[in-house]
């Protein structure tokens, strides 16, 4: 019985580690309006470029969240979060495109401009203030002085 029980057990993981996903040499898509390229997973890493929605990329590793990428259209490659893409294709031709308004939102600034006056009637929500606060840049050298001024590990 013992060894049965081993046997079914090593049998599901060579199964499951056989089906385990990755997604190096795989085609993948920018889903959000802008997405910066780094040399590195590091968060201060030097920045090599920009992609932007839809653009075309192959996954050249995975390392945690982090993907590198080449991009199809450019001699750009690097590193980006993985939550930035998508495997769905994006077309965009002209005023057309393959995503809904709802994913073209989400790729912007998270809500479609009527959602925005719905939400603001419906429950009375100013949004002034969050329009304000995202017209706010912070450099790099100050955000890194705040870091490291407060004592704040810079984590993942």
């Amino acid at each position: 019985m013992k060894r049965y029980s081993i046997g079914i057990l090593m049998s599901i993981l060579v199964i499951s580690g056989g089906t385990a996903q990755t997604l190096q040499g795989s085609t993948m898509y920018v889903a959000v309006k802008n997405v910066v390229v780094k040399a590195s997973t590091e968060f201060f890493a030097v920045e090599q470029g920009t992609l932007v929605y839809g653009n075309q990329v192959t996954v050249l590793q995975e390392k945690g969240k982090w993907l590198e990428v080449q991009a199809v259209q450019s001699s750009l490659q690097g590193w980006v979060v993985g939550s930035s893409l998508t495997s769905k294709r994006i077309i965009s031709s002209g005023t057309r495109t393959s995503a809904s308004v709802q994913e073209l939102a989400l790729a912007g600034k998270g809500f479609s401009q009527e959602l925005e006056i719905l939400y603001r009637q419906d429950h009375g929500f100013d949004y002034d203030r969050i329009d304000a606060m995202e017209t706010l840049q912070v450099s790099k050298t100050s955000l890194y002085t705040f870091l490291t001024d407060g004592h704040l590990g810079l984590g993942d």
